[in-house]
């Protein structure tokens, strides 16, 4: 997939609006410069030179038409995206909260391997908790002993694991 999700015949009609949105520029500040310099432009029939205006004018409405085009498909793609995400944080918190439930960890103890899964030390999690670390690693015991996991990594582990098979994702 390209930016903005086009692909095939849609990113070719892209590409040439742009192309045409570029040709029409140059051929309008051109136009604009030979009337403000005085420069002589070699003699081109009256009618053809109305035609390229036309042209050259549908060409940039032809970009502005497909800006707008595109920036729509970028705001929907962009908030399908957030729902996904949000629908994910949602099942992660709900598969995290049902786990904890199947290990019977006190409320306490939920918080403590939260902070464990976010990655924080033992004298963070006392700081973060106001206790001693010996009060941290006495909860740390108890939610081993209850999940039958014996480290910090395996809790990680597993509760990613069991995520990724709830959400099936390989």
């Amino acid at each position: 997939m390209t930016s903005f999700g086009l692909r095939g015949p849609a990113l070719a009609l892209f590409m040439l609006v742009t192309l045409i949105q570029v040709l029409s520029t140059v051929f309008f500040i051109f136009k604009l410069l030979s009337e403000v310099f005085y420069w002589q432009a070699p003699l081109i029939p009256w009618e053809l030179q109305e035609t390229l205006e036309i042209l050259c004018s549908v060409g940039l409405l032809a970009g502005v038409v497909s800006s707008v085009v595109l920036l729509r498909l970028s705001f929907r793609r962009v908030n399908r995206i957030q729902t996904q995400l949000d629908a994910t944080t949602g099942q992660f918190e709900t598969l995290v909260a049902s786990q904890f439930t199947e290990w019977a960890l006190t409320p306490t103890e939920r918080h403590v391997a939260l902070l464990v899964i976010k990655g924080f030390s033992n004298p963070e999690i006392a700081g973060l908790r106001g206790t001693s670390e010996s009060t941290v690693k006495s909860q740390l015991t108890a939610i081993f002993r209850k999940s039958g996991l014996s480290s910090r990594q395996q809790l990680v582990s597993c509760v990613i694991e069991d995520i990724l098979v709830a959400l099936k994702v390989d």
